[in-house]
């Protein structure tokens, strides 16, 4: 059975499976936000209204920063490449706000200078101003193309800092990609090197292509800086990968190691519980759940775990509500419950299904003439995902009932594809 994967805000709808993707960035790499607001476009022609404050007067404009705060409009224009240092001083510096000044005064200087515009993006990113910074870095790349150091912040920004969605994803594992080819090998490039096999392991991570991922990141690990901030997300992200292909003792230990050296990670504590869950430690588990709730209470809500046999009842609840043609197909198949998913089930596929499913469809479609009609066809949906993927019991029985029409479409032969298009994700 062909795997597909498609990254749709909290889910990752797999051929057969409905899967759960939580997000696994650490805090420090910036917001994931699940939607993304419209683009407002100005009025056309030209008749933009000016802004005006509460009184209705026209606030006056903004003084300018400047990169260098001594320098007035009189001043003669500093070089290029000190205002560049100056901005990559400020960068390193924290202070965002002025590397965006000197890298603003480094566009009006050299309007072509690919630098200038690659500082202004990444500062224009730190500072959550992702439209203007998505800009800035196709301005750098529409100047070179093949820049390697663009190449990496812009990755970044799809990757890490845009709204998750399979777009951004791809979007931004092509310019990793690109940036991997260019980049020189020698010591000197050494850090950026890891740094774009870095994040093309987690872009690949995010698709749900955590084989290739592996793969990209062992790359990374070979050549990043140790002790590095890098270093630490390498160990992360490969934990990820491993958990996300069943290797539940090696992810237990990766985790353990990201732990060893941030014991404040709190996507690593809860990792590390969804590891230890799965190699049957209950209490280790709950442990790990808890301090990530307790150091991110906002991306750590407590789950939405009802009792089995109330679960079992929300389910038949909905599946009462489907449709008389639904119900008539589910009449010809097995429904079942479970907390988690069966390690034979994940692992019957390669690379193996997320442990993270909703839920599962074992079988044929009900009209593949090649089926053999002895063979059992069975729903499974999955307790303690589900809990963990909603914030409300009202969430949960609506993800009840969309994990149930996902898979009755599997049972109708209908690919994930076409389930997209009918809003079934």
């Amino acid at each position: 059975m062909l795997r597909v994967l498609v990254v749709i805000e909290t889910c990752v709808i797999v051929a057969g499976a409905v899967a759960l993707t939580l997000p696994h960035r650490p805090a420090a790499e910036g917001p994931r936000a699940a939607l993304r607001a419209p683009v407002e476009q100005p009025p056309p022609s030209g008749t933009q209204p000016a802004a005006h404050d509460e009184a209705g007067r026209t606030p006056a404009p903004k003084p300018l920063q400047r990169c260098f705060p001594g320098d007035t409009g009189a001043s003669p224009p500093r070089p290029l490449a000190e205002v560049l240092d100056r901005s990559a001083e400020r960068f390193d510096a924290g202070d965002f706000e002025g590397s965006l000044a000197c890298a603003e005064e480094g566009t009006r200087t050299d309007p072509r200078s690919v630098e200038a515009h690659h500082d202004r993006g990444a500062a224009l990113q730190e500072l959550g101003r992702l439209d203007e910074a998505r800009d800035a870095f196709a301005r750098a790349l529409a100047l070179d193309p093949e820049d390697p150091e663009t190449l990496a912040g812009a990755a970044d920004l799809w990757i890490n800092r845009l709204p998750p969605s399979t777009e951004h994803s791809e979007t931004g594992l092509e310019l990793a990609r690109r940036g991997s080819h260019r980049v020189r090998r020698g010591h000197s490039e050494r850090s950026l090197a890891a740094r774009l096999a870095l994040l093309e392991g987690q872009a690949l991570n995010d698709l749900g292509r955590s084989r290739e991922a592996l793969a990209r990141l062992e790359a990374a690990a070979a050549t990043v800086v140790a002790g590095s901030a890098d270093d630490q997300r390498v160990r992360y992200e490969r934990a990820a990968a491993l958990f996300e292909l069943c290797r539940f003792e090696e992810a237990r230990a990766g985790f353990l190691a990201v732990l060893a050296k941030n014991p404040d990670d709190a996507w690593a504590h809860h990792h590390l519980g969804l590891a230890l869950e799965r190699l049957g430690d209950e209490a280790g588990a709950e442990r790990e759940f808890a301090a990530a709730q307790r150091l991110s209470p906002g991306d750590f809500k407590p789950p939405v775990l009802v009792p089995p046999s109330e679960f079992r009842a929300l389910v038949d609840g909905e599946v009462a509500r489907l449709p008389p043609l639904l119900v008539a197909d589910l009449c010809r198949v097995r429904l079942e419950t479970a907390d988690l998913p069966e390690l034979d089930d994940l692992t019957a596929e390669e690379p193996p299904l997320s442990p993270t499913i909703l839920g599962l469809y074992r079988g044929a479609p009900l009209d593949d003439p090649g089926a053999d009609p002895r063979d059992p066809r069975t729903i499974v949906v999955y307790r303690k995902n589900l809990g963990r993927a909603v914030a409300s019991r009202d969430e949960l029985v609506a993800q009840i009932r969309t994990t149930l029409l996902h898979e009755l479409g599997h049972v109708r032969g209908e690919d994930d594809d076409a389930l997209r298009a009918r809003g079934l994700e």
